[in-house]
């Protein structure tokens, strides 16, 4: 794997794991990017060898994956944040308090 490449994985999986979906969807692009170059760049010979049609499956797949958790993780939390409000004093209805001066 080249060192761009190899460089830009490492990046990734430190967006994913932070959450920083908006960076992770730059990462793959620029990810896609050169490993077509890198691809583009082999010779027939080499191709037939290369391992970097596995690495990228292998780094896609645990993107993918890890993504699915994370959203996952995401709806979980939201869910005891509804449940929460929904028995917050905030949301239950009270009675009107009269001041007398």
């Amino acid at each position: 794997m080249s060192q761009a490449l190899h460089k830009i994985s490492v990046e990734l999986r430190s967006a994913l794991l932070a959450g920083d979906h908006v960076l992770a969807d730059r990462l793959v692009n620029e990810y896609a990017q050169a490993a077509r170059e890198v691809w583009e760049s082999l010779p027939e010979t080499e191709r037939a060898t290369s391992t970097l049609p596995q690495q990228a499956s292998e780094l896609l797949t645990w993107a993918h994956e890890m993504t699915v958790v994370r959203r996952a993780m995401a709806g979980a939390q939201l869910a005891v944040v509804q449940k929460a409000a929904h028995y917050s004093p905030v949301n239950r209805p009270t009675q009107s308090v009269q001041f007398r001066g």
